[in-house]
């Protein structure tokens, strides 16, 4: 006979007496999902209560809007937006949830609470919900408590680990694994709204299980729902109680890593290109040519082709371009090489923060169907998330033939693949000044802080406050304590891709005309000295330096008269390595 299962349940921020609904709710949940697995097997439900050690901290209403504004002054500015129900259970949370970001006393003690309940209840599985969940990561990454996770399932549900600010000011940018946990789930609800985030770590004992459920009010927050959904039950559940995990992880072990028979290609690419704008005013001429140009290059280059997605014009709308970005980066492995490619126009686009205030000017690539909306804009704010967990040894390249200077100026030259915003998007960003008599542009209260949260002589900001590229919503700490953080947590940061802009801030990318033939005048220069370096260097790249392709590139542009520079941005071990 199987033993009990034994799961060890941590609740989140708000009243949790022992013995209430809450608890009801929770093991009538837990009783459900797994009778559709094992309806024989016992099972021993406990508890980790805290609602004490909350009361010590004390959250009033000045800390839950200082709060917010942290939590949401790092681009993660929908899911307050889209949040319905009870917002002072939401402005709690935050305010909670900073609270126990920001000390250290407040993590010991729920971090040496949840050690006790672990060692006297011994459970097989850890739930954690909300901020527990937090707790649960905490105690299993701590140095003084890692020792707790060995052997046990994790899961997290509802759980802020993945938010911007929490990965930022607690983890200095970057998740660590749970090395010692035998799995860890992550259930994630795109329509939770209590400041939860997708998770992605490259470790074979980590799986992130979509749970999406939409229920009005504050339900798509509940614990209990993510415990019962299908793919819950079908993924955690079944593992648990068929002990599948740990037969897998052995067999892993015996022969090699998963992601090693996962038959991934080393190298992909992906291409997009728009020249049919639904605006014929918008519309350009080079683009698609330049996809096929590019697609030629990295097939001379060992792509292979059937490893190279193209996308173009009516296709390449936000959601299309989004699915193929995910096609891009899914399964990377060490060692991947990863190219992401756009040609087409590019904009900047003011953003609300807290309090429906323009607080910050977000670079994005415009896709077929944008609207001036976040909601059709490809921003950081969302690929972010995709590349920012890749190990540090993939190779990821973002290359743009664009340009985000049609900024707040109006009018530009014919064929520059920048837009212009209409004139209601472009009042967000300005002020009317009294004194000269005109409008000038706003100093915008996030782009001041992001400044001091990157090396400027590899990471050049300018004015933006949401480069695509930077993961600037997990650099919320001023440099030098974000490095010192970083040594302490054993890592280097935040993954950040090569960058190979156009154009500098402040200028146009442009079209060229070969012959009868459009291109962008970039991409036509940079695959043009990318082969000739080749070709001086005999294939060598050993002997090549990205750096000097973006040089030459921009020395081409000068000598053809355009005004405008290629720029580079990235790590600095990597902008002294060829692409």
């Amino acid at each position: 006979m199987a033993t009990a299962l034994r799961i060890l349940c941590v609740h989140g921020v708000g009243q949790h007496p022992p013995g209430g609904a809450w608890q009801q709710a929770w093991e009538a949940a837990i009783h459900e999902a797994c009778r559709q697995v094992d309806a024989e097997r016992t099972l021993d439900i406990q508890y980790c209560h805290y609602d004490d050690i909350f009361a010590q901290h004390k959250v009033g209403l000045g800390d839950t809007l200082e709060a917010l504004a942290r939590l949401l002054a790092n681009g993660i500015t929908a899911p307050f937006r889209r949040a319905r129900g009870d917002d002072s259970r939401l402005r709690h949370t935050a305010g909670m949830v900073v609270k126990w970001v920001e000390s250290p006393a407040f993590r010991k003690q729920t971090r040496d609470r949840l050690v006790e309940r672990i060692e006297a209840v011994k459970p097989h599985v850890v739930l954690g919900h909300s901020l527990g969940s937090l707790v649960c990561y905490d105690t299993f990454t701590h140095e003084e408590s890692r020792a707790t996770a060995s052997g046990r399932y994790f899961v997290s549900l509802g759980s802020q680990i993945g938010n911007p600010f929490v990965r930022g000011e607690y983890q200095a940018g970057r998740l660590s694994a749970i090395e010692k946990a035998r799995f860890w789930y992550h259930l994630y609800n795109r329509f939770d709204s209590v400041f939860t985030a997708r998770v992605s770590i490259a470790a074979d004992n980590f799986r992130q299980v979509d749970t999406h459920f939409d229920i009005p009010g504050n339900a798509d927050h509940a614990a209990e729902e993510y415990l019962r959904h299908p793919q819950a039950v079908s993924t955690f559940w079944y593992d648990v109680l068929n002990d599948e995990t740990a037969r897998i992880t052995r067999a892993l072990r015996e022969q090699r890593p998963v992601s090693a028979r996962v038959a991934t290609p080393r190298k992909r690419a992906l291409l997009i290109g728009i020249n049919d704008y639904p605006d014929p005013d918008q519309r350009l001429a080079g683009c698609v040519n330049d996809v096929f140009l590019m697609s030629a290059m990295l097939q001379e280059q060992g792509f292979d082709a059937g490893d190279i997605r193209v996308v173009l014009d009516e296709r390449a709308t936000a959601d299309g371009i989004r699915e193929r970005v995910d096609w891009l980066l899914d399964g990377v492995r060490s060692g991947d090489q990863r190219i992401l490619y756009y040609s087409g126009h590019g904009a900047q686009l003011p953003t609300y923060g807290l309090g429906d205030r323009v607080d910050r000017m977000d670079e994005t690539l415009v896709p077929y169907d944008f609207d001036w909306t976040e909601d059709t804009a490809l921003t950081d704010d969302w690929l972010f998330e995709r590349y920012v967990q890749l190990p540090y040894d993939v190779d990821f390249s973002i290359l743009l033939d664009c340009c985000h200077s049609g900024g707040m100026a109006k009018g530009g030259p014919a064929r520059m693949r920048g837009l212009n915003p209409p004139d209601d998007i472009r009042h967000r960003a300005l002020k009317w000044d009294a004194a000269r008599e005109m409008w000038v542009p706003r100093e915008l209260e996030v782009a001041e802080r992001k400044q001091l949260a990157v090396d400027q002589d590899t990471m050049p900001l300018g004015d933006m406050s949401g480069r695509l590229g930077y993961a600037l919503p997990v650099r919320t700490l001023p440099l030098g304590e974000a490095r010192q953080l970083r040594k302490a947590l054993g890592h280097k940061g935040p993954y950040m891709p090569l960058l190979v802009y156009a154009c500098q801030e402040g200028e146009f990318a442009y079209e060229y005309e070969h012959g009868a033939i459009q291109h962008g005048a970039f991409t036509y220069a940079l695959v043009k000295n990318w082969r000739r370096m080749l070709r001086g260097g005999a294939g060598d790249r050993r002997r090549l330096k990205v750096s000097d392709l973006v040089k030459y590139t921009s020395q081409e542009l000068r000598e053809l008269e355009y005004d405008q520079t290629a720029a580079l941005a990235g790590p600095e071990i990597r902008l002294s390595r060829w692409m």
